[in-house]
C-alpha cells in the first residue's frame, strides 16, 4: 500500500478569505477547488496528503487522523515524499528542502522573468492546458524542458442526467466578472429585443482580482441593476451544487472571454451539465471547450449568440449529453490524479 507523504503548498492571495474542503458550500474560486478535490483523490490513491495553507481555525479537515489534512505552514514538522508549489513558481529551493520530488502547478498565466535559475529547478510541471505551457514558456523559456499536460477536472458525481431545458433560450454566465460580462450586458437589450423569452443568470460574485476598475465595476453594476427589467438577474457566489443546478437548468453558457483563460473549469461545468457553450476562444478555451459556439472575435459574438438562439429549439438531449463523453475520458479528477500518481511514481 502507498504511504507517500504529500503537501500541496497553498499560499495567500489578497481577498482569499480561510479555505477548507466545506468552502465548497458556500462557493470557492475554481483554483481552490482543484486543490480540494485532487487532494482527496490522492488520498484514494492512498497517499498521504497535506494541504498547507490558511485552513479556517478549528476546521475538522485539520484533525490528525484525517486525510486529507489541511494544516498551517508552521505545523508541518516532517519530512515529505512529495512537494508540490501551488500557483508560485519560485518556492522550488523553500520545497527542496522539505521534499525528494517537487513539483510546480500553475493555475495562471505568467508575466514575470524569474531571474534566479534555481526558482525554475522543478522536477516537473504539472501543466493544465497547451496554451498554458506555450505562454509561460514566452516569458520564461527553461521552462520549455516541462514537457507534460495533465489538465484540471470536475467532480461528476454531483451532476444529475441531462434533461430538456424549460427556456431554451436561457442563459448562464459564472466566470470573473472582469472576463467579458459587460460584452455580454452590453448586447443584451439587442438579445432581448429579438428572442424576448431570453434570461440570463449571473454567478461569481464581485471579487474581481483586480480585472475591473473601480469605474468599470461600478459601471458594471449600474448595467446589472438597469437590466433586471430584461430577465437579468445576478445571484453571486453560491455553492458548487447551486452552480452544478444552475447550469442544468441554462440551454447555452454565455462566455464572451476576452481575458486568456490558463484551462477554465467552468467550461467543463457547462459541456457535463449540458449547457450549449456560446464562446469566444480565448486562451486554453479551445482546448476545453470541444463543442457548441465558438469565434475568435468579440465583434462577432453578438451574430454568434444570435445563431444559437436561432438553433435553440432544435437542440436535442442526446446533442447536450455528447458534450459528456470527452469529460469522462480526460477531465475526471480521478482521471487527473492517476496521470499524477504515474508521474510520481515513475520518477
Amino acid at each position: 500500500m502507498n504511504h507517500k507523504k504529500i503537501g500541496i503548498f497553498t499560499y495567500p492571495f489578497e481577498g482569499v478569505p480561510a479555505w477548507d474542503p466545506d468552502s465548497i458550500l458556500e462557493g470557492i474560486s475554481g483554483s481552490e477547488e482543484a486543490v480540494i478535490y485532487m487532494a482527496n483523490e490522492l488520498a484514494h490513491l492512498n497517499y498521504e496528503v497535506y494541504v498547507i495553507g490558511n485552513p479556517p481555525r478549528h476546521s475538522p479537515h485539520s484533525q490528525p487522523k484525517v486525510n486529507p489534512r489541511y494544516i498551517q505552514a508552521e505545523d508541518l514538522n516532517f519530512f515529505l515524499d512529495i512537494a508540490i508549489s501551488w500557483r508560485v513558481p519560485f518556492k522550488a529551493p523553500d520545497l527542496r528542502r522539505l521534499a525528494h520530488q517537487v513539483y510546480l502547478w500553475p493555475h495562471d498565466s505568467w508575466h514575470q522573468p524569474l531571474i534566479d535559475p534555481r526558482t525554475y529547478h522543478f522536477d516537473d510541471v504539472l501543466w493544465l492546458s497547451h496554451w498554458q505551457r506555450e505562454q509561460w514558456i514566452s516569458v520564461v523559456p527553461a521552462f520549455d524542458r516541462y514537457k507534460k499536460i495533465f489538465g484540471n477536472g470536475i467532480e461528476v458525481s454531483s451532476f444529475r442526467p441531462i434533461g430538456l431545458r424549460s427556456n431554451p433560450y436561457s442563459c448562464i454566465y459564472a466566470s470573473n466578472y472582469g472576463n467579458g460580462l459587460e460584452k455580454l450586458l452590453e448586447i443584451w437589450p439587442r438579445i432581448k429585443l429579438l428572442y424576448p423569452l431570453a434570461t440570463l443568470d449571473i454567478y461569481y460574485g464581485w471579487q474581481h482580482w483586480g480585472l475591473l476598475t473601480k469605474q468599470e465595476e461600478e459601471k458594471l453594476r449600474g448595467l446589472v441593476q438597469d437590466l433586471k427589467k430584461l430577465d437579468v438577474n445576478e445571484h453571486g457566489k453560491v455553492s458548487h451544487f447551486k452552480l452544478n443546478e444552475a447550469f442544468e437548468k441554462a440551454s447555452f453558457w454565455t462566455y464572451p472571454c476576452h481575458n486568456p483563460e490558463a484551462f477554465c473549469i467552468t467550461a467543463l461545468r457547462a459541456q457535463y451539465a449540458g449547457a450549449i457553450p456560446v464562446v469566444i476562444k480565448c486562451g486554453a478555451l479551445s482546448e476545453t471547450v470541444q463543442h457548441g459556439y465558438l469565434c475568435s472575435e468579440p465583434q462577432d459574438y453578438l451574430n454568434l449568440l444570435l445563431k444559437a438562439f436561432c438553433d435553440s429549439e432544435s437542440i436535442s438531449i442526446h446533442q447536450r449529453h455528447q458534450m459528456r463523453a470527452f469529460i469522462d475520458r480526460q477531465y475526471r479528477w480521478s482521471t487527473i490524479a492517476k496521470k499524477w500518481q504515474e508521474l510520481f511514481e515513475n520518477f
